[in-house]
């Protein structure tokens, strides 16, 4: 895996209480897609929840019984973000366009995927923690439901799943 942290599994500390402990914010975020390929999928986000991970046991056989061991892989589940459209459609648009060039575009030298990356905000609206999302690319957009006899405009919103290879916590110098 090209992602390495540097876990210690000694009886020894690995990190130093938090001092002016604060807690997060769950509308303090802000997601960034690739500005200069699609300037504007990455505005209008609603949601978006940081995935799970998980891993299974690596399994030794015995004759009378399996044995779990320490794990050998981990998977990290896709995930799914909500984004206002606007009128025009153009971040609706980008992301359809996206998916499509997925499956028509038969040149295996361009890079189909981005790194999108999830800053998170603290309580005065600066980036204090950047999560990384390695290789993503979208792999299903919701549909848009257009209703004329909705009597309340709630403007329309569209779901995205987005796979990508794993992701990150970057150290972050703010």
């Amino acid at each position: 895996m090209p992602y390495t942290a540097n876990i210690n599994f000694k009886e020894q500390a690995t990190s130093t209480l938090v001092e002016n402990l604060s807690f997060i914010n769950p509308s303090g975020f802000k997601l960034v897609i690739d500005s200069q390929k699609y300037p504007n999928a990455q505005y209008m986000v609603q949601t978006i929840a940081l995935p799970d991970i998980s891993i299974s046991p690596a399994v030794f056989n015995t004759p009378k019984r399996n044995i779990g061991l320490a794990p050998d892989k981990i998977e990290y589940n896709p995930f799914d973000l909500t984004f206002l459209v606007d009128e025009k459609m153009q971040n609706y648009k980008e992301i359809h366009d996206w998916i499509l060039g997925l499956v028509t575009e038969d040149d295996f030298a361009v890079r189909k995927s981005r790194d999108v990356t999830l800053q998170i905000l603290n309580s005065h609206n600066n980036v204090c923690k950047e999560i990384k999302f390695v290789d993503a690319f979208p792999i299903n957009l919701s549909s848009l439901p257009f209703d004329a006899t909705t009597t309340d405009i709630q403007y329309l919103t569209a779901a995205v799943t987005f796979q990508y290879s794993y992701f990150k916590f970057l150290d972050t110098t703010y």
